[in-house]
């Protein structure tokens, strides 16, 4: 019978979530029961389960909400849609490989909490507004991959936590929003309680920033505390936090200022931020940076290396098309070469794209643009 760990949902778990672990648990072990719920407990309960999704079929994610006062309940499934945001894994421990356009995603367990009367108000009359006025409680989100819940393999206290908070409005939710990524040797909720502290104080931090400006106009409906990895080993995580930073480093969601695991000290220390000797744990990495900030009247940060590869328009176009996910560069020049005389339609069949709308957004601009032109291979 599948359980949550206790232990593991009061370390991870946001501390109002902490009373409803039994009743989640109860809607789990219930879903598991469905055939799908089945094909995703199959693969949720291996520390490397994935399983493969293209656009269209179902995200892996059993997704709970509970509206205050009311009983928990499971949320509609969600389609995988185009250009799914995320960086993972990409093969599968069959070795059979990815198919075109199918990605591979571990299952995960999400839950919401929404506490406040206008998002109530609006649940209870089966509205979807992209823009609710007076929110002032958004709504919390916690998301992970299952396994760490109901398999988990390490003790809380000798894990070190890599994670992502997300926030927004509307259609942004639940994972397209602003978002920062972290890495903490403590709970998580440790170091969010001391970004909420620094965010009150005036921090010129990206992050403290962009979350009190958006606050203060009324932008966030919902905050999305996502963990992306958990293990025993310091070395994995710094390598894990490198790879998500560098691999959004162009996304103008991203709030992070320098770039993540050993990378991000090697800068902090080759600009003067850090003094040469022990480097410091990976909480004390942004307050020195707010100091140093706070010191010089937020003056701009030394640009970083990351800026200079991302200039390089032959290595960018490298990084945007790498995932299996992704439009090739050849698709990305067949497109355009096609786009004169042939609609979306009959070039995403001609190409083999996700659908039309992937290829429209090529033909307008709006994606892709900084994969330069090159002489089509597909287009005959």
């Amino acid at each position: 019978m599948v359980t949550i760990d206790e232990h593991w949902w009061l370390h991870l778990a946001p501390k109002a979530m902490h009373p409803l672990r039994l009743e989640l648990e109860r809607l789990l072990r219930a879903w598991v029961r469905t055939a799908y719920g089945a094909h995703w407990l199959n693969s949720a309960a291996r520390g490397n389960g994935l399983i493969r999704v293209k656009p269209g079929q179902v995200i892996p994610a059993f997704h709970a909400i509970k509206l205050d006062g009311r009983p928990m309940f499971v949320a509609p499934p969600s389609l995988l849609k185009p250009g799914h945001r995320g960086v993972g894994q990409a093969e599968m421990a069959s070795r059979r490989p990815l198919e075109a356009r199918e990605i591979a995603l571990q299952p995960e367990i999400r839950l919401d909490l929404v506490d406040d009367p206008v998002l109530l108000e609006a649940a209870r009359r089966g509205e979807h507004p992209l823009r609710p006025q007076g929110v002032t409680r958004p709504s919390q989100v916690f998301t992970l991959p299952a396994h760490y819940l109901i398999a988990p393999s390490v003790r809380p206290d000798a894990a070190y936590v890599l994670y992502q908070h997300i926030f927004g409005e509307g259609g942004s939710y639940p994972n397209d929003g602003w978002f920062y990524v972290g890495l903490t040797t403590r709970s998580w909720q440790t170091r969010w309680a001391e970004h909420q502290r620094a965010m009150r104080s005036g921090s010129a931090l990206r992050f403290h920033r962009t979350f009190r400006d958006e606050q203060t106009a009324g932008r966030i409906t919902y905050v999305n505390h996502k963990v992306m990895g958990i293990t025993d080993d310091l070395e994995a995580l710094y390598q894990a936090e490198a790879f998500l930073v560098e691999g959004h480093w162009e996304d103008q969601r991203r709030l992070n200022m320098i770039p993540g695991g050993k990378d991000g000290l090697r800068y902090l220390r080759d600009h003067g931020i850090i003094p040469p000797g022990p480097a410091p744990e990976p909480d004390a990495r942004e307050p020195v940076l707010a100091e140093w900030l706070a010191a010089r009247s937020a003056a701009p940060l030394p640009r970083t290396w990351l800026k200079d590869r991302w200039g390089d328009r032959t290595w960018a176009a490298a990084q945007i098309c790498s995932r299996k996910d992704r439009l090739s560069i050849e698709q990305v020049a067949a497109i355009r070469a096609l786009a004169e005389d042939h609609t979306a339609a009959e070039i995403a069949d001609r190409i083999g794209a996700a659908g039309p709308e992937q290829v429209q957004g090529v033909i307008d601009g709006k994606t892709y643009h900084r994969v330069g032109s090159i002489e089509p291979k597909t287009a005959q």
